[in-house]
Parts: C-alpha cells; structure tokens; sequence
C-alpha cells in the first residue's frame, strides 16, 4: 500500500470516527438538561422496554 493510500486510509477512518461520535453526541442531546426539548430518559426507557416486550412476544410466536 502506497503513502498516499495509507493517508486516504487514515483520513477515512478519522472521519468515520467523526461520524460516529457526533451521531452519539446528538443522541445524547435528546436528553442532556440544555435541550429546551428535553426527553425524559426514564420515560422514553420503558417505552424502549415495552417495545422491547412486545417484539419478544412476536418472535415467541412465530416460534410456535
């Protein structure tokens, strides 16, 4: 592998990383005490187990 595609390599790892980590950081933000529009992470958890439940149920009877 030549320098240049190592440094194209690295560049586009870096980027991905960047990606990630912002993707994170909105997420988050959803939650964070600044939002005006603050979700309640307590709230929105049981609705996640909830889902969580009903898609268990689901597979349990395709399962039968």
């Amino acid at each position: 592998m030549s320098k240049q595609e190592e440094l194209e390599q690295q560049k586009a790892e870096l980027i991905n990383d960047l990606m990630a980590v912002a993707t994170i950081m909105e997420d988050y933000y959803r939650f964070h005490p600044a939002n005006p529009k603050q979700e309640n992470v307590v709230e929105e958890y049981r609705k996640l187990e909830s889902l969580k439940e009903k898609i268990e149920l689901d597979l349990k009877k395709l399962n039968a």
